[in-house]
């Protein structure tokens, strides 16, 4: 079968974790394809933004009155985009975001719907429509549903048994898509190395590049990869929590490990300042903020939650010097990267064989609205991951260190779900293109 020139697109997305999903996808795609394509041209972008790295509001079916005020909005920024490209794209992938609540599904179908419609309005011909990392749902407008594991529950099982429509367009995986490799941590890590080398004098950065080396010089390390907050209230990521992960921290720090804590775009502003002030006082820990800091008084909203806007602007602003150092942060040998429960990252880094650590214990995830955090919990801990709290009982009293863990590699579902995508569009590609 010919599968040249099968481009593929999707919305651009705010939420970093599901654009990186959707970056693997279409990555996977155009290697199985052969497909040269410029990622930029991959991404329908708000029409006040140049790239899709730049987006910070999300753009859901939900936040609009109807239906015809959000196609109205997509249908302007498709105008756009098909103006800058010179081809027409066959597969659009969306990414189902839990941390939309409630919405979701009803998010990515609408979506789905649009995209859909203005190909038949404009005579684009046929247009193959996915989803990833959803829960199942009957949608209309979805052709291939992405569901992993974690996600199923007993009543869905049963629906898929049930249902034999539906089933022919799930495609369950175990874990989560991803644009993430040991590769890619190796190639961060060399990058990583490099600017502290260029930045080791910067005046700026005297204390910060100090603790680094102390850090660089420890024969164990830990780098806590934090989670957050979402829109409705089933996850709770408070003060409370990071009180017990820096006391953690400051346990392992009395074993000679040293410390990083990396935050999200999920995490709340004031647990940043919270731990940033602790790792002040401590030459062992490090606080580097890798959450977009809000540039105007504008971003400083209740919407824009994403973004940082706490105490430690001006600091946060002089640590952008060194860049995102996560990955590149997990590449030096006997690292333990440690997941707040509410994150999905733990499958990426029990795809690329990096000793992984789930914490829970602190962190509410209500069981009922987020029961896929606990599953997928379940499912990787301890055969692919340990739980926190655990090693750090046997980092303590038993001198257990990164190294020593043996857990088993997470295979890594994106080739499949790229060939299983290709497999499922192209023949209806070409049956549509021959009529």
């Amino acid at each position: 079968m010919n599968y040249n020139k099968i481009y593929a697109f999707s919305l651009a997305i705010a939420d970093v974790g599901s654009r990186n999903q959707v970056l693997g996808a279409i990555q996977a795609i155009n290697d199985i394809t052969g497909t040269n394509q410029d990622i930029e041209k991959a991404f329908i972008l708000p029409l006040d933004v140049q790239t899709y790295t730049d987006v910070k509001k999300a753009i859901h079916f939900s936040q609009y009155k109807n239906y015809s005020a959000f196609k109205n909005d997509i249908f302007k920024m498709l105008d756009a985009y098909f103006s800058r490209i010179n081809f027409v794209p066959r597969i659009f992938i969306t990414a189902y975001n839990l941390s939309e609540s409630l919405n979701a599904g009803k998010n990515a179908d609408m979506l789905c719907r649009t995209i859909k419609e203005y190909y038949k309005e404009h005579q684009l011909g046929f247009v193959f429509t996915s989803v990833i990392t959803s829960k199942l749902h009957n949608y209309k407008y979805v052709d291939l549903i992405n569901v992993p594991k974690h996600i199923l529950t007993l009543s869905s099982r049963i629906r898929l048994l049930q249902n034999k429509k539906l089933r022919k367009k799930v495609l369950i995986t175990i874990g989560t898509i991803n644009n993430f490799s040991r590769k890619k941590v190796l190639t961060k890590f060399e990058e990583f190395k490099q600017k502290l080398k260029l930045l080791n004098k910067d005046s700026d950065l005297k204390s910060l590049m100090e603790k680094f080396q102390t850090y660089i010089n420890k024969s164990k390390k830990v780098v806590f990869c934090l989670g957050g907050r979402v829109d409705g209230g089933e996850i709770i990521f408070d003060l409370n929590y990071a009180q017990k992960l820096f006391s953690d921290a400051l346990r392992l720090v009395k074993q000679n490990y040293g410390v990083i804590f990396v935050n999200g775009p999920r995490t709340p502003s004031n647990v940043s300042d919270f731990l940033y002030e602790q790792s002040l006082t401590n030459p062992d820990i490090i606080f580097y903020n890798c959450k977009r800091i809000a540039l105007t008084e504008n971003d400083k909203t209740p919407e824009n939650w994403r973004l940082y806007s706490g105490k430690y602007e001006q600091e946060f602003k002089l640590q952008q010097k060194l860049g995102n150092i996560y990955p590149g942060i997990l590449g030096y040998e006997n690292t333990l990267v440690v997941h707040s429960m509410d994150s999905y990252s733990c499958c990426e880094t029990a795809n690329a064989a990096i000793p992984t650590s789930i914490s829970c214990l602190g962190l509410y995830v209500s069981p009922s609205v987020r029961y896929d955090c606990h599953n997928l919990y379940k499912l990787l801990c301890p055969k692919y991951a340990i739980d926190w709290d655990e090693f750090v009982n046997l980092a303590c009293h038993m001198n257990m260190e990164p190294q020593d863990l043996t857990p088993l590699v997470l295979s890594n579902p994106l080739r499949v779900y790229a060939e299983t995508l290709i497999n499922k569009a192209v023949p209806l590609i070409k049956s549509q293109a021959g009529r």
